[in-house]
């Protein structure tokens, strides 16, 4: 019997792969023991990784949705998106600052960014015309 993975089972094994071995990596260069002795002295710690965990599932299911549904185009497009407007919230409304290079590059992101909403613009616009001129 042929077995098909699904998805989220190929984003699951993905995910214990990494977590092994992350684990391995940890016994080998002796930080495991470290790791779990700071956790046990500091029990904040263990709620702060749950979050984090959680945030992080979420941000993989709505990233995976984006790919499976669209493409990865398009989820290229919304994570870059989404940075540009994390960094202009946190100049704007939490008082940090960058550099012109900074600027720079922020807005050449933006105008990569429009650059492809423009382009994908036209791009839909010619193929409709196609479309009625060939009927």
């Amino acid at each position: 019997v042929q077995v098909t993975p699904q998805p989220y089972d190929l984003m699951t094994y993905t995910n214990l792969f990494m977590m092994l071995f992350a684990l391995l990596i940890s016994f080998v260069l002796g930080e495991f023991t470290q790791g779990i002795a700071y956790c046990a002295s500091n029990p904040k710690v263990f709620s702060l990784i749950w979050k984090f965990s959680m945030c992080s599932a979420i941000g993989q299911s709505f990233i995976f949705y984006t790919v499976a549904r669209f493409d990865p185009l398009v989820c290229s497009t919304v994570t870059t998106t989404r940075k540009i407007l994390s960094v202009l919230y946190s100049i704007l409304f939490k008082g940090h600052s960058i550099a012109g290079q900074g600027w720079l590059g922020l807005l050449l992101a933006i105008g990569g960014i429009a650059s492809e909403v423009v382009h994908k613009a036209m791009g839909a616009g010619k193929k409709k015309l196609k479309s009625k001129t060939s009927i």
